[in-house]
């Protein structure tokens, strides 16, 4: 004869309790994970703003120095300041 199995109310709750938690804490952890992607797209575009200036001031200093137009710039604002410098101290 077969013998009888059965399941008492009590276990059925406790095991929807634990199938409970266990989904909640996985919801849980998701989200943070979301929230972290998150953060990290924010940062990573940061970064590509970052590396896309650096470049535009890296093609702008090759440029400008193609001609060595730099030396001549550079001269003439000494030239500026030394004159100011010079305006000031006269009596």
């Amino acid at each position: 004869m077969a013998k009888l199995f059965y399941i008492t109310l009590k276990e059925l709750e406790s095991e929807r309790d634990t199938l409970l938690n266990d989904f909640n804490d996985l919801k849980t952890k998701i989200i943070n994970v979301e929230n972290d992607v998150a953060k990290m797209k924010n940062n990573l575009n940061a970064l590509a703003g970052a590396v896309q200036q650096s470049e535009k001031l890296i093609k702008m200093a090759s440029d400008h120095g193609k001609d060595d137009d730099w030396v001549e710039d550079f001269y003439k604002q000494h030239l500026k300041e030394k004159k100011k410098k010079n305006k000031k101290w006269k009596p």
